[in-house]
């Protein structure tokens, strides 16, 4: 048996919305355009809440009746607290956790945003090290609010996360990492794109654990960041 911890984190980063105006000289003497120029920041708040609804939890993959959902002791001590935590895993089998988490942005950019979700590091078991490739143990699918039920199970299809390429300051089992540096350089491919100001968005995380996972506890940092359009 081995326990399977997740944390979450989010980042905001702002994009730079360049606005351009074009007035009129003063109606006596010489006339000419006067270009003005400036930038906005834009403004981008997002806030990230794990274990998001009632029933939130590991259910393994199985036909027919699904089992009650279960957790490890660091997700909670209720709805919207604490880690994401899978909880106690066997080799080689399937799970999904229902209602993982629940990313809420507002931005006054006009042309929208777009959310990444990558993991700090690759797969990690803090007693003895051991690391597997996160786009091969973590997935995520889109979920509900709660209201309709999440009717996602453990084989739904889900995408990898994938392990970020920026350099990353800090973090280990113990907590978050400090900063990731991107260079202004993103993933190649968001999570969701909005056209839209304002979004919620609602996961659940699918985990495949490898056949030759050795016990221990594994943890990874899942990063959203959020960068106006």
């Amino acid at each position: 048996m081995k326990r399977f911890v997740l944390g979450l984190m989010g980042v905001a980063v702002a994009g730079l919305a360049a606005i351009a105006a074009l007035a009129p000289a003063a109606a006596a003497g010489p006339t000419a355009n006067a270009i003005v120029k400036w930038d906005t920041q834009a403004i981008i708040t997002v806030s990230l809440t794990p274990n998001y609804a009632a029933g939130f939890g590991q259910v393994k993959a199985v036909f027919g009746t699904q089992p009650t959902p279960t957790h490890g002791p660091n997700a909670g001590p209720g709805v919207g607290a604490g880690d994401v935590d899978f909880g106690n895993l066997l080799s080689g089998d399937d799970y999904i956790y229902k209602y993982a988490a629940h990313v809420n942005v507002t931005t006054n950019d006009p042309n929208g945003f777009k959310l990444y979700g990558e993991g700090a590091a690759d797969f990690t078991n803090n007693t003895d090290s051991t690391t597997y490739s996160l786009s091969s143990v973590l997935f995520y699918a889109n979920s509900t609010s709660g209201v309709p039920a999440d009717s996602n199970n453990g084989f739904t299809p889900g995408l990898p996360f994938q392990a970020t390429a920026g350099a990353v300051a800090g973090g280990g089992f113990a907590g978050p990492p400090a900063t990731i540096n991107y260079g202004g350089s993103y993933p190649s491919t968001p999570v969701a794109n909005s056209a839209a100001a304002t979004g919620d968005f609602y996961y659940d995380y699918l985990m495949k654990v490898p056949s030759a996972a050795t016990p221990g506890q594994y943890y990874v940092w899942v990063v959203y960041t959020v960068v106006g359009s």
